[in-house]
């Protein structure tokens, strides 16, 4: 359809490609909604096609992410090409709800690596801790 340029009008309904991680190549990314905050623009997110480890669901592969928050300036650096305008939306914002109510609190943030970048971060942050704890302590005598 289109390709970014350093102005891209980012909209809720854009489907777009992006810099995927290796193996996830028909991986796309959905605006889910724009809020313009006083700090800049924060797009909502949700990512399909992945293969993210997750060792917490059946198969120990997620293969969307529902929502994640990011400047516009991190999805700018990681959308390739516009391939759909007025994608229909999901009807379950918890993810949405549940980051404003943070946010009005001032406990939520933004996410201002690539989409690729935050991916690895989650893939890192959910591998189940080393059998002897964190720090390699242990209770057991």
């Amino acid at each position: 359809m289109t390709t970014p340029d350093v102005h891209a009008d980012f909209q809720a309904g854009q489907r777009w490609t992006y810099r995927t991680r290796p193996g996830e190549d028909t991986s796309t990314v959905l605006i889910l909604r724009r809020d313009d905050e006083p700090t800049g623009t924060v797009l909502h997110v949700a990512l399909d096609g992945l293969r993210l480890g997750n060792p917490h669901l059946r198969g120990g592969v997620q293969p969307q992410l529902g929502h994640a928050p990011v400047t516009a300036d991190a999805l700018r650096a990681s959308v390739l090409e516009l391939i759909q305008t007025g994608a229909p939306l999901p009807t379950d914002d918890s993810g949405y709800r549940q980051w404003r109510e943070a946010a009005d609190r001032g406990e939520a943030g933004v996410f201002t690596l690539t989409l690729a970048e935050i991916l690895d971060l989650i893939g890192q942050a959910v591998v189940p801790a080393p059998v002897d704890g964190l720090f390699g302590k242990t209770n057991r005598r």
